[in-house]
Order: C-alpha cells, then sequence, then structure tokens
C-alpha cells in the first residue's frame, strides 16, 4: 500500500521523527501552482542533514512522494501535466548539510526527470534556517 499524501490540516500530526531534519516523509512541504501550468515544490530540510543511510532513505522517499504527487489527479487538475519543462522539485538544504548530500540529489536528476520534473537544489540562506 502507498503512503497516503498530507496536503492540509495539522502538518506536525504527520511527523514520524520530529527530531530528524526531514521530520515527516508524508507530508507536502510546499506547492506552489504556477499560474501558466505546472507547479514547485519544495522540500524544506531547515537544519543540517547527514548522509547516514536513514537519512538519504527520509530524503528519497520524500522525493518519491512529490513525484508520485505531481501525477494524481487532483495535482494534475490544478497545475496541469508536470512535464520537466513547467514542474520543479526544490530541496531547500541546510547550508550546514553534509557535502554528500548535495552528490546525492545531483544523481537524482536523471531519475527526476524520467518522472516529468526537474531537480534543483538551494541551499538555505543563514537567516531562513536560523528562523525555522
Amino acid at each position: 500500500m502507498a503512503t497516503p499524501i498530507t496536503m492540509h490540516g495539522k502538518w506536525e500530526d504527520n511527523y514520524d521523527d520530529p527530531t530528524h531534519p526531514i521530520p515527516s516523509v508524508t507530508a507536502i512541504d510546499v506547492h506552489l501552482v504556477k499560474n501558466n501550468g505546472g507547479s514547485d515544490l519544495v522540500v524544506v530540510v531547515a537544519s543540517p542533514l547527514g548522509l547516514d543511510e536513514r537519512s538519504q532513505k527520509r530524503l528519497l522517499d520524500k522525493i518519491e512522494l512529490y513525484l508520485r504527487f505531481i501525477r494524481t489527479p487532483d495535482c494534475e487538475s490544478e497545475a496541469g501535466v508536470a512535464t520537466c519543462q513547467n514542474t520543479s522539485i526544490v530541496v531547500e538544504l541546510h547550508p550546514d548539510s553534509d557535502r554528500g548530500v548535495h552528490e546525492l540529489l545531483e544523481r537524482c536528476k536523471p531519475w527526476v526527470a524520467t518522472h516529468g520534473a526537474t531537480l534543483k537544489v538551494k541551499a538555505l540562506e543563514a537567516s531562513d534556517a536560523d528562523a525555522v
């Protein structure tokens, strides 16, 4: 059975590990629908993410959730059919995250592209990371 995707409500209810930099792998952190179709979906990693096996799995599970979500009827009715040109998954990483996480995400770009999206990686600004 596939993991359910949580879009609203009290987001913290979906935390399966509130102490981890990725506290929930079943919730969409941010979904921005573009006026001309498509969307940006953002994974926010507001504390340093390590390269341990568990953190890698949580990150990849989160990206997979987003890839499944862009193919749902709800998302398609709101944003249209996802393509690499109109849909991005943006991972915003804490600036102190392990360098290997960036390398892992680089290797994921072809995988994400085969599912109709572009993977982008951004470092959170220090003030953004401190505010979360």
